[in-house]
């Protein structure tokens, strides 16, 4: 177990490695000069070279870069080019935000995500199997930020009081933070829960034709006692490996989302920071998304030999 923990730390930091890189070239690809920004538009060439002097911009880029990335390590991300602030601070303001949101999105998408699969594998071929399956489908196939405009629209017009653009702190107002928040988490958790929803219906289909579900039948166990005892149990590995895959899809789709409902999250920081060529913030924002994603698959891979045991024995884990 020690050494499947080292080998996955080891590529998890390889990832992290690459993404930086990737990072950094291309923030710096993005059209524009901050320096003109900073500067204005009637600044003169003069004045944007200076600025382009003291930001360090006029280097390489692979010396840019190495400067940046040992910040990084020392755990300083810089200052951001637009407003002189810490950017670990911006960071740090954002954050809780965007994690509430995901955290919401993960807790709404598995109770209804888990109870459709359920459903639709103990009803397979009928009616509700029918109508939960194509749901899942439209789901998934349903660009988030396109639900997300329209319940944007709907809610506004049927309950105009409800706060749908205007977040509030947790600490400030507990309740209306959460009712901000509610529209946001279930729109993010409709593909997120019908992607569980399908997992999970075809893992129980498969476990269901397994030898000691049959066995379970033949000694009279119910339908319901064989689902939710046997099937579902023996399918919460697929039902990680989904969970862990798809909250890294959930962590990108907060970037549009908070946007669109107007949430100061990281996705709305990294937005304003490439339209104002912030590249610290952006370089900053991202790595921590990345981060976050590695960092939860880490967790997720850790977590298989507590959902099976079996697999402290072979140290792989299954369906990854």
């Amino acid at each position: 177990m020690g050494a499947v923990l080292l080998r996955r730390s080891v590529r998890a930091l390889v990832v992290l490695l690459v993404l930086s890189i990737l990072i950094s070239g291309l923030t710096h690809l993005i059209p524009g000069d901050p320096a003109t920004i900073i500067a204005g538009e009637q600044g003169s060439p003069e004045l944007r070279a200076q600025i382009r002097t003291q930001l360090g911009l006029d280097r390489p880029f692979l010396t840019q870069y190495l400067d940046w990335l040992g910040r990084v390590l020392h755990g300083d991300f810089g200052t951001s080019l637009m407003d002189s602030r810490s950017v670990g601070t911006m960071i740090g303001d954002r954050l809780p935000v965007s994690l509430q949101l995901a955290v919401m999105a993960t807790v709404l998408a598995l109770l209804w995500g888990v109870t459709a699969g359920i459903l639709a594998a103990t009803y397979r071929g009928r009616l509700l199997d029918v109508v939960l399956n194509g749901g899942a489908f439209v789901g998934v196939a349903t660009p988030p930020f396109v639900v997300g405009t329209l319940l944007v629209l709907l809610v506004s017009t049927v309950a105009p009081a409800w706060p749908v653009l205007s977040y509030v702190p947790f600490g400030e107002d507990p309740v209306r933070n959460l009712q901000a928040m509610l529209l946001p988490a279930f729109v993010l958790s409709i593909p997120f829960g019908a992607a569980l929803c399908r997992y999970l219906r075809s893992s129980i289909v498969e476990i269901q034709s397994q030898d000691f579900m049959r066995t379970a039948a033949a000694k009279g166990a119910s339908r319901w006692r064989m689902i939710l005892r046997h099937a579902t149990r023996n399918a919460l590995v697929p039902l990680l490996t989904a969970t862990g895959l798809q909250f890294g899809v959930l962590v990108g789709g907060t970037v549009i989302i908070e946007q669109v409902f107007g949430l100061p999250g990281l996705g709305s920081l990294i937005v304003n920071s490439i339209v104002q060529h912030d590249f610290p913030v952006v370089q900053a924002a991202i790595l921590t998304l990345g981060a976050t994603y590695v960092l939860l698959n880490l967790l997720v891979d850790l977590l298989y030999p507590v959902v099976d045991p079996r697999i402290r024995v072979t140290g792989v884990s299954h369906g990854r």
